[in-house]
């Protein structure tokens, strides 16, 4: 598929009901090459099939791009694939719910067919309420306007933060990503494949922000970018949060909470914002949690039972 498809996507995608990331059509367009990911418009819906390990390996739920379209068709469609490559019927990436309507629609339509699900938490998506990211209410955000204070006293009348596309700064952006980089290389991180591939999907997200409904902003100390945040919508409710970025110079006085913040009061006009999985990175996951998420959204995968 090529960016105009991914433009179509976003226009047609049935995503009401939609919250996870794995939903948002610029996440499937940055993320193809790290997973593998194969993609197919046929019988109104959008089929992706994710070749990585693990939980990232099968058919992601079939998201409908028509009204007319019905699950019973797209499973039937999915069960003769898997039958005439003679391959086990996989999914992966369903919350909840989608796994309860795949097994209710096999159960009436392909009754030998069975899901043998499983579920890790380091795959679960963490969702918040915009207004409370933006408003940072009562006193269990305490420490979070403590560290957004700090900073603003610490860089009074120093500090600037400029939404993308509105400005001009996509190279402001790059260059966060880029100075991000060399900081963890220097401090004797390794620069995994993982990373680069990230490195190319925020110069992807940058540079074809149009059609992927990119937005984000830059937060500025002493006209210097110190921080960075891109994200695009899941649904007309939810946005989702791709990457954020600071330097560490700004990051160890609170530029990750400010950026956060500052983005947060930019997007009111979504009730939730997803900040995406852990991946089982215990800082990572103890910083998500302070965040207070409304919802932490599980993630399935499974494989149809012999």
């Amino acid at each position: 598929m090529n960016l105009s498809d991914f433009e179509w996507l976003g226009q047609n995608i049935r995503a009401e009901k939609l919250l996870g990331s794995d939903s948002a059509p610029a996440s499937i367009f940055l993320l193809q090459d790290k997973y593998g990911i194969e993609l197919l418009v046929r019988d109104g819906f959008l089929f992706r099939r994710y070749n990585g390990n693990g939980s990232r390996n099968g058919f992601g739920f079939p998201l409908a791009v028509s009204e007319n379209s019905t699950l019973k068709d797209a499973l039937s469609f999915l069960v003769e694939k898997c039958s005439a490559e003679k391959t086990p019927l996989r999914f992966c990436l369903c919350t909840r719910d989608q796994k309860n309507e795949i097994d209710s629609c096999l159960s009436e339509n392909f009754p030998r067919i069975k899901i043998s699900w499983n579920s890790g938490r380091n795959d679960s998506d963490y969702i918040y309420l915009a207004k409370n990211l933006a408003e940072l209410p009562g006193q269990k955000f305490h420490k979070k306007k403590n560290h957004i204070a700090r900073f603003m006293r610490l860089y009074e009348n120093r500090w600037e933060f400029k939404t993308f596309p509105q400005n001009d700064i996509a190279g402001d952006i790059i260059y966060i990503e880029e100075k991000w980089l060399e900081e963890r290389n220097s401090s004797g991180g390794n620069s995994d494949h993982a990373l680069v591939l990230e490195k190319q999907g925020i110069a992807s997200a940058v540079e074809f922000h149009s059609a992927l409904n990119i937005r984000g902003g830059v937060l500025y100390v002493d006209r210097k970018p110190a921080a960075m945040t891109l994200a695009s919508p899941v649904s007309p409710q939810v946005l989702d949060i791709h990457f954020e970025k600071a330097l560490s110079g700004y990051a160890a006085d609170g530029a990750y909470s400010v950026v956060n913040n500052l983005f947060a009061k930019e997007s009111k006009n979504f009730l939730y914002l997803n900040r995406e999985e852990d991946m089982g990175v215990e800082g990572l996951r103890k910083a998500k949690l302070s965040y207070k998420p409304d919802i932490i959204l599980d993630k399935f995968y499974g494989e149809a039972e012999e």
